[in-house]
């Protein structure tokens, strides 16, 4: 198809662009926030989970207990799921270079054109990204309240040594 014809065929080539390019930055700000949260419920998790047993050898209460060993396997778990979380995945962002070697020659329509489409492409690399570790973020959550649960049985539950 001609230039004209595409320009044609589509004609918010011009308006989208804008909205492409700032795709970006709204993924950077949202994978941002999901590994802050991964962050801090892990760090929460770690610190919780430190002061409970203290507190339960000053009770005089047993490590050996089921109670324990399941908290203790919610907590491996959860900080096992958090940290691979937080490390896995890069976000996609349009490198220089693609643009340089493939789009420099193209005439502004339709570099436009095909930046929109490597935007979209990226943004919804970009999502599944997100996607991942906010449910990495529910499954830590969901771990810790077990984690909890376990922790509060062990202490008030389980006195025979």
């Amino acid at each position: 198809m001609s230039e004209k014809s595409n320009e044609a065929t589509y004609p918010g080539v011009h308006l989208t662009f804008p909205i492409a390019t700032a795709s970006y930055d709204v993924a950077l700000r949202r994978l941002d926030a999901m590994d802050g949260r991964l962050q801090t419920i892990i760090a929460f998790i770690v610190a919780t989970s430190a002061a409970v047993p203290s507190l339960a050898v000053g009770r005089g209460i047993h490590f050996r207990s089921y109670y324990f060993y399941g908290a203790l396997t919610c907590f491996i778990l959860a900080v096992i799921i958090g940290t691979v979380a937080r490390l896995a995945g890069r976000i996609k962002v349009i490198r220089p270079r693609h643009a340089f070697d493939h789009w420099l020659h193209k005439p502004d329509w339709e570099f436009k054109m095909d930046f929109i489409n490597q935007a979209a492409i990226d943004f919804d690399r970009n999502s599944t990204l997100v996607n991942r570790k906010w449910w990495s973020t529910v499954a830590v959550t969901l771990l810790f309240c077990v984690q909890a649960a376990c922790l509060a049985a062990w202490v008030v539950l389980d006195h025979s040594p």
